[in-house]
């Protein structure tokens, strides 16, 4: 167990050598947290202070729960706003707490560089502090169940923002449907407009991170990795710190570790191109553009990346080329896992139903959650019928909700 004294010494230690190395960081705020606290706030997707609902609390419990049966650990989790806030189990050994740092640093430099986060709101802590103020305002004005119903339905929608750097006004791009949504819709009050609106501003913050997972992961394990080299560790805490680098890149087919993949890709990029190739990949590349420009046949490998069959009980991997694979994974993480879906505003307003297209990538849509999205919809956020245009099983489909009865018809 690692105190508030240990820790300044370890940050006093690192930082200067991270600088030398490259990296630049502004100021960082650390601070030690049991493990239960950073359970919680990894449970808020790392704000410490955000609206209250029922999901939050749900995820707590998944992640204490893997915890207390040691299936996982977070040992971190860094606020990229300004100053930038990093939370550290306070049971870390001062040896691991070292590598914890250093992958902290290498996390704010990416935060810092990356034209990814250069939109972020780095207010947001006082942002969600004002969400929550707000909401729970309206719980004490409309109740409870209402104001939950409301988020539970706006939910559905908060991926669907649009470009997150986009000077339009909301609702007016295409792929904005929440904010269409919140802008048109004949049945909301202005209250719950604005609910909409914040919901949409804190998925906004979080866009970023979810397309750049790989890359943002996978470039702090390999600065971690290079400045731990440059460090004198005695026999004990070198130890402490390969075992602890070791547990980070276990991997588990098919789950895909991003530590890994990422580290390897960034790797490759250092052998061929130096620290300038791997800063131009940190500042332009998400996730997409780093599998597309550094995968090769030996990262494949050594990450034992594979392509598994869905219902093959064994997890067994089809034999498969890199090129097969790349594009496997590019499909996968591809606008960060979530559907690209449009609104169409003409049939729209001619009609009265909100109607969506779904621009299919080959990826369909889940048709067991889909009849209860498109009922929180049509039921909560636009008072009428929700359709959405998709393929399924490789024909035209139209998927309708009209808030009691839901149908699927091939057109």
């Amino acid at each position: 167990m690692i105190t508030p004294s240990t820790l300044n010494e370890l940050v006093d230690t690192v930082w200067p050598v991270a600088e030398l190395l490259g990296l630049s960081c502004d100021h960082i705020h650390f601070e030690l947290v049991d493990g239960e606290d950073i359970q919680a706030l990894a449970s808020y997707q790392g704000l410490p202070i955000r609206y209250a609902h029922w999901s939050f609390g749900k995820s707590f419990g998944r992640l204490k729960t893997a915890y207390d049966y040691r299936l996982s650990h977070i040992y971190e989790l860094v606020i990229n706003s300004r100053p930038y806030f990093a939370f550290i189990d306070r049971s870390s050994t001062s040896a691991q707490a070292m590598l914890i740092v250093a992958h902290v640093m290498a996390h704010v430099d990416f935060f810092g560089h990356s034209r990814l986060f250069a939109p972020t709101n780095r207010l947001i802590l006082h942002q969600t502090a004002r969400h929550a103020r707000y909401l729970a305002a309206m719980r004490q004005e409309y109740g409870t169940e209402r104001v939950e119903s409301l988020i539970d339905a706006g939910l559905v929608l908060a991926d669907f923002l649009g470009p997150v750097n986009a000077s339009q006004a909301v609702g007016t791009d295409p792929a904005d449907v929440i904010g269409f949504v919140a802008r048109y819709s004949p049945v909301l009050q202005d209250w719950e407009r604005e609910v909409l609106l914040m919901l949409r501003a804190e998925a906004q913050y979080f866009w970023p991170q979810q397309i750049s997972k790989i890359s943002n992961e996978g470039y702090a394990t390999f600065w971690h990795t290079r400045i731990l080299r440059h460090l004198a560790l005695t026999g004990d805490r070198l130890w402490d710190v390969a075992a602890l680098n070791a547990k980070l890149l276990e991997v588990h087919p098919p789950t895909l570790n991003p530590y890994v993949l990422g580290s390897l890709l960034y790797q490759a990029i250092y052998r061929e191109q130096g620290l300038a190739g791997v800063f131009q990949a940190r500042d332009f590349w998400d996730d997409v553009g780093l599998i597309r420009g550094a995968l090769t046949p030996e990262i494949a490998q050594t990450a034992q990346l594979g392509v598994y069959r869905e219902k093959d009980a064994g997890n067994a991997a089809v034999a498969a080329d890199v090129e097969k694979i790349r594009q496997q994974l590019i499909q996968d993480v591809e606008h960060g896992g979530v559907p690209y879906i449009h609104v169409m505003e003409d049939i729209t307003k001619s009609t009265g139903e909100l109607s969506l297209w779904h621009n299919d990538d080959g990826r369909e849509l889940d048709f067991y959650q889909l009849p209860f999205a498109l009922a929180q919809i049509a039921q909560r956020l636009w008072g009428a019928a929700v359709q959405i245009r998709t393929i399924r099983q490789g024909a035209p489909h139209v998927a309708r909700h009209n808030g009691t009865q839901w149908t699927d018809e091939a057109v």
